[in-house]
């Protein structure tokens, strides 16, 4: 409620406000901390999530990107992994002259959900892939 005004009050469901009588209003206590928020999703919502689930490889390739495409295609990425618990990743930058790698590494150094990364072992690609372990 953003203010009383006589016998209407003036609410707030979103953006949007609205002028009620305050004869239609129920008054409730505060929530407190360990109240459980529920979260509704619609089963088309709930659909897509599954077969992008079943559809989630642990590895990507971002190699021919310029940085910022390879930036945001990796925040999808990530995300995703994240979501499906995902504990390791690999991301395939190619080596080049290393911007790229570099780019995605200061982008990761500032992800919550990233535990650590590395470059991936000589024999599967060496300082061309990066493997990121998440918690």
């Amino acid at each position: 409620m953003l203010e009383v005004t006589g016998k209407q009050a003036t609410v707030a469901i979103g953006e949007f406000k609205s002028k009620i009588g305050l004869s239609r209003l129920k008054k409730v206590g505060h929530r407190s901390e360990n109240d459980r928020k529920v979260a509704f999703v619609s089963a088309s919502t709930a659909d897509s999530m599954r077969d992008r689930q079943l559809k989630f490889k642990q590895d990507i390739d971002v190699r021919g990107m310029r940085a910022d495409e390879a930036i945001q295609t990796v925040t999808y990425f990530i995300d995703d992994a994240v979501q499906f618990n995902a504990k390791t990743v690999r991301i395939l930058h190619g080596t080049g002259n290393g911007i790229l790698r570099q780019r995605i590494r200061e982008y990761l150094n500032t992800v919550p959900g990233v535990r650590s990364y590395r470059d991936e072992h000589v024999q599967f690609g060496g300082a061309g892939i990066t493997v990121i372990e998440l918690e």
